[in-house]
């Protein structure tokens, strides 16, 4: 009789908590389940859970612009860097506190970590170009540098496009600017202007405007200009660049939400200027910027919308609903679900294999018989 059992697969609780992501491909969703990860393939209806665990529920999941690596991080701050090709644990690395935030740079060799008020950059250990098939070796990770300024938690990281500066959303209603390395003629800015906290800030593609938007649904458009009362310069000044003093970092203009229900989520697609907002309410509302043109507005959710991401080709919207454990890819312009899947809310009591043995069914205190079969397992 065999007994060197191994695991093969998670199944039940799909979602509740923490953030989603898309591969860089956009066809396979990773999501937190637990102290486990889970990633759909969306395109070949499969899917499978990654065979390490941490000790308690994963918090921020965050993947290499390449795909290759997943860093994983729990409640406690221990973090877990994987092969995802190879599906092994490559490197453990202790935070020593709760993480708010995190997201690698866009050239992998760094990420961003938020500690509540203090965000750390880390450089990355370093892989060869060539295949996962090779030899891997890693050294340790490396702290290179800590940011402080925030009164209170950092909820969101967003890097440019050329991975040269940062920015850090905070529940103390503000945005910070900062240079990963020093810039000449850079100082740190400071965002003031919402009156609630902010969920989110993204730089545009152009990186010549940053989006904000916070709590209460406000929508700031913010752009490096000189105020609009200002004189306008010279040619002395022009040529002298002395007419800088005058420029910063300024808001142009203002939207509005106008829902019901406070913002619990946003993400934002700079490829389509595509910006889509979760409410408290369970609905989602997608516009195009930077004109706040409503594409799209559906209740998807009895409870609050906790996590929304983008796929790189903008057509795929994923939501996370950890209240009903529920997990949906939404397409957009076609108005139908890819994904739409719900754990039970209460204790399993019977499971029971289909005669091909490909399918499981389940009941549950809550009242409902869930098939497991729509995803390969």
């Amino acid at each position: 009789m065999k007994t060197d059992f191994k695991f093969s697969n998670l199944l039940g609780t799909v979602y509740c908590q923490g953030n989603l992501l898309f591969s860089p491909d956009g066809t396979c969703l990773f999501s937190p389940v637990g102290n486990r990860v889970t990633v759909f393939n969306l395109v070949e209806n499969k899917a499978h859970t990654l065979p390490f665990a941490h000790k308690r529920n994963i918090s921020r999941l965050a993947l290499t612009p390449r795909g290759n690596l997943l860093l994983s991080i729990d409640e406690d701050g221990q973090a877990i860097l994987t092969s995802v090709q190879r599906r092994i644990p490559l490197y453990y690395l202790s935070l020593r506190s709760a993480v708010t935030a995190l997201a690698f740079s866009p050239s992998g060799r760094h990420f961003a970590v938020s500690l509540g008020r203090k965000t750390q950059i880390w450089e990355v250990p370093s892989t060869p170009d060539s295949s996962l098939d090779a030899m891997i070796e890693f050294s340790p990770f490396t702290l290179a540098d800590s940011r402080v300024g925030h009164f209170d938690d950092v909820r969101h990281i967003e890097w440019s496009k050329d991975g040269r500066f940062f920015l850090t959303a905070s529940k103390d209603m503000t945005v910070r600017i900062w240079s990963l390395k020093p810039e000449e003629g850079f100082t740190s800015t400071v965002l003031t202007g919402h009156k609630q906290a902010v969920v989110g800030a993204w730089f545009s593609k152009d990186q010549e405007t940053i989006y904000t938007i916070s709590r209460d649904g406000s929508v700031f458009d913010w752009q490096y200009t000189r105020h609009p009362n200002a004189p306008p310069p010279d040619e002395d000044e022009e040529m002298s660049g002395t007419n800088q003093d005058d420029m910063r970092w300024r808001i142009v203009q203002r939207h509005y939400f106008m829902q019901s229900a406070n913002v619990k989520c946003a993400a934002f697609h700079p490829e389509t200027n595509l910006l889509v907002a979760g409410f408290t309410n369970g609905v989602f509302s997608l516009y195009e910027m930077p004109d706040f043109n409503p594409i799209h507005t559906l209740s998807i959710s009895q409870g609050e919308i906790d996590f929304v991401t983008i796929n790189n080709s903008g057509e795929w919207l994923a939501f996370g609903a950890s209240k009903l454990g529920q997990l949906l890819v939404w397409e957009w312009q076609s108005e139908s679900y890819i994904l739409k899947q719900q754990g039970h809310l209460d204790s399993m009591n019977a499971l029971v294999y289909s005669p091909d043995g490909k399918r499981i069914i389940t009941t549950a205190d809550d009242g409902r018989i869930k098939g497991m079969g729509s995803y390969k397992i």
